[in-house]
This record gives C-alpha cells, sequence and structure tokens, in this order.
C-alpha cells in the first residue's frame, strides 16, 4: 500500500507575482502593459511613471531601471498574476514580436520564456506559439482576479478589493493590437538609442584594444542587454565617451615601441 494517492499532487502556493523559474515559463498576456521607472529604498520598490523618472537613485550602485507591467495567466502556476519585466532582452523580444507582421500583438498567442543561468549569468530567450484563441477558461480566471495595475506607482496592492470597477484593468483582446504596438513602440524609442547610434558605437569599439573590447561585452552581460541597440540612452553616452578615449590611446600605443611596455603597464592605461 503506497503512502500516497497515486492522484496526489501538493498544493501550488499562491502568488500574485509571477517569479520566472529556472527553465521554460508559459504564459498568456491578457492586458496591456504599464511602463514606468523603478527604483528601490530601504529593500521596497518605488515606481513612478514615464514621465516623472528620478533624476538619479536613492542608491547609486542601483541605478533606476524602466520597468513593464501587466496581467498574464501563468500555465505552470496556474492562476492569474502580474508580470513585472525589466530585462531588456524579453521587452525588447515582445517588441519585436509586436512589429512582425506574421506575429503582431501578443494577446493572440502564447508565450515562452526560457531562463538559463544564475546571477549575472543568467539568460533569456522568448518563443510565441501557434496563433489561438483566448481560453474561456483563460477569461473566467482573470474575471475572478481583478486587478489595478496603476496601483503599482503608489505601492499598494493591485489586487485589493476596494478599486472600484473604474480602475480594474481591462481585459485585453487581438483587435486592441495597433494601438498597444505603436505604444510600445514609441515608450521603447525614449529608453534604447537608435540604429545608428549603435552602428557608430560598435565601429568605434571594434578599433579598441580587446581588453577594452571583453569589459564592455561583460558589462553588459551582467545588466542583461543583449545588443548595443538596446543600450539605454545614458549609459550608451558613458560608454561612447570612453570608448573614443580607449580608441585614441589605442591608436597611439601602436606608434610607441611596446616591447619596452610589460603587459601589466599595458592593461593600467586602459583602466
Amino acid at each position: 500500500m503506497s503512502f500516497l494517492p497515486d492522484n496526489y499532487q501538493a498544493p501550488k502556493t499562491s502568488s500574485y507575482y509571477m517569479k520566472l523559474q529556472e527553465g521554460e515559463n508559459r504564459i498568456r498576456i491578457m492586458s496591456k502593459p504599464v511602463f514606468g521607472w523603478e527604483d528601490w529604498q530601504n529593500n521596497k520598490p518605488v515606481r513612478y511613471a514615464m514621465d516623472k523618472k528620478p533624476l538619479k537613485a536613492f542608491d547609486p550602485k542601483k541605478p533606476v531601471k524602466h520597468f513593464w507591467a501587466f496581467v498574464v495567466f501563468n500555465y505552470q502556476e496556474e492562476q492569474i498574476q502580474i508580470m513585472h519585466v525589466t530585462q531588456a532582452t524579453i521587452r525588447k523580444s515582445i517588441e519585436s514580436l509586436c512589429n512582425d507582421k506574421d506575429w503582431g500583438s501578443p494577446f493572440a498567442y502564447d508565450i515562452k520564456i526560457m531562463k538559463t543561468g544564475e546571477g549575472v549569468d543568467t539568460e533569456y530567450s522568448v518563443n510565441p506559439v501557434p496563433h489561438k484563441p483566448l481560453d474561456p477558461y483563460l477569461m473566467t480566471m482573470f474575471n475572478e482576479r481583478p486587478c489595478n495595475l496603476n496601483a503599482l506607482f503608489d505601492n499598494s496592492d493591485p489586487f485589493s478589493p476596494e478599486w472600484g470597477k473604474e480602475l480594474i484593468t481591462k481585459l485585453a483582446n487581438a483587435e486592441e493590437s495597433k494601438e498597444t504596438e505603436s505604444k510600445i513602440v514609441s515608450i521603447n524609442t525614449l529608453n534604447t538609442i537608435t540604429e545608428k547610434q549603435a552602428e557608430e558605437l560598435s565601429a568605434i569599439i571594434a578599433e579598441c584594444s580587446d581588453v577594452y573590447v571583453d569589459s564592455v561585452h561583460n558589462f553588459m552581460k551582467k545588466q542583461n542587454i543583449a545588443s548595443y541597440s538596446a543600450l539605454p540612452p545614458e549609459v550608451h553616452s558613458k560608454i561612447l565617451e570612453r570608448a573614443l578615449k580607449e580608441r585614441e590611446a589605442f591608436k597611439e600605443g601602436k606608434k610607441i615601441n611596446k616591447v619596452e611596455k610589460t603587459p601589466k603597464e599595458k592593461l593600467d592605461e586602459l583602466f
């Protein structure tokens, strides 16, 4: 006789916020996103609307981050949750799907987010699942857990029963795709550099030493920045300023008899 019944399953813990797990995370996006900026003070998030980005972070070691937040159905947890995204890799991937005429709005299909690695070595990939109508069961789940996404900006409980119907975040549908896609593109244009800027930076960095190139790529990896085009404007300007100096120093270094310099001396010149 078995200690546990054959059909036994441990009850799932209820969490209103989705946490990406190692491996595959399958979701269905159920609402339009809200956008803003997130800072941290005393281990608590402080969020601002897009037009109210703070001039500096509470902690200089933790820069203010751009975020998206939207309601999802988490298939692993089998419940409605808020997905809060600061990872540029995920945001850029969803944006690319929105701009792809074969996929369009993420309201019309499921998405699989693959998470691998830990800490600064964590990587994400986003893959769409073929289009299919929204399951009525998911609609019922959404309606049974009403949410006010804008409560995030006040650090209030988005799932509090006190919110009136006029404040509740509405269920999105595929017909609203064009409006949402244009909004996502507009928001991300404010938060990323142009392709021309990315190409110019790439060309400049390519003329720097291998040591400096590796340092830039390691920094981007730690910040989950997948490409030069995903760099926030303020980060781009700092890297560009340093890269111009590094390129000049590297070119000048080629004119000097490097046999007289030790590897340590060369490294000290770069950093």
